[in-house]
C-alpha cells in the first residue's frame, strides 16, 4: 500500500492532535510533539535531513530560538 504526501501528513498531524487532546498537553509538551511530527515529514522527504534543517523548513525561527522554548523546564 502507497499513500500519499498529504495523507501522510494528515496521518501523522492527526495522531500528534490526537495525543495533544487526550494528555491536555500544554503549550511546551505542545510544541515538542508538532516538533516531532514537523521532522517527520521533513525526514520523510529527506532522510539525512538533521535538527537544523527541520527548523529551516518548518519554522520561522531560529534553532536557537526554538531550543529556548524548552530552557525553562526542570
Amino acid at each position: 500500500m502507497q499513500f500519499t504526501r498529504d495523507q501522510v501528513s494528515e496521518a501523522v498531524n492527526g495522531g500528534a492532535d490526537l495525543v495533544i487532546g487526550a494528555l491536555s498537553l500544554g503549550e511546551q509538551d505542545s510544541d515538542a510533539v508538532n516538533l516531532v511530527a514537523n521532522a517527520i515529514m521533513t525526514r520523510l522527504e529527506n532522510p539525512d535531513a538533521d535538527f537544523s534543517t527541520v527548523i529551516a523548513d518548518n519554522y520561522a525561527s531560529t534553532e536557537e530560538e526554538v531550543r529556548s522554548w524548552w530552557s525553562d523546564w526542570s
